[in-house]
């Protein structure tokens, strides 16, 4: 991710749009938390890194049980559904056993997800890397406004080619 740089921050925005849309479209709403505690990167505590997705449920007519709720999105871990008791453990779309490509799904299905049983893994990949696979990067850059992709398949041959050389 670190080689996608501003890429990174607008495929990132992009997949946030996409999910809030599909939510939308599926009558749900969901909206995005908001910024105000941004921090380059997230070395201060409590910063929230631009990377991140964090949105909420709110009351949704015919789904009160979505209400509160918080689904994240990070590089590391993919999407986490927050439960409506506090003391709940999150739920992950990707389990331990995850691959790269489950940190990216399509947004259909992470909305599915997110509005389904609360039945994801307790425990969050572990040791996978968004950038270990280029299809997982692509799926990622596909959100990017086409005005900007140029750039960002550049940035994808270089992580690409980082990925090859063992780097």
């Amino acid at each position: 991710m670190a080689a996608l740089g501003v890429d990174a921050v607008a495929a990132v925005h992009g997949y946030r749009l996409a999910v809030l849309s599909e939510a939308g479209r599926r009558r749900l709403r969901l909206v995005s938390d908001p910024l105000s505690g941004a921090v380059q990167g997230s070395a201060e505590p409590g910063g929230v890194d631009p990377i991140d997705i964090r949105l909420t449920f709110l009351h949704c007519p015919g789904r009160p049980e979505l209400a509160g709720r918080t689904l994240s999105w990070g590089p590391a871990r993919g999407w986490s559904l927050s439960h409506r008791a506090a003391s709940a453990p999150l739920s992950y779309y990707a389990g331990p056993g995850a691959t790269p490509l489950h940190l990216v799904p399509p947004v259909e299905e992470v909305v599915r997800w997110a509005t389904g049983e609360c039945d994801g893994p307790a425990r969050p990949p572990v040791g996978i890397e968004l950038d270990d696979d280029p299809e997982a990067v692509r799926r990622l850059l596909s959100f990017i406004h086409p005005q900007r992709r140029p750039k960002s398949t550049e940035a994808l041959q270089v992580a690409a080619r980082a990925h090859s050389d063992g780097g």
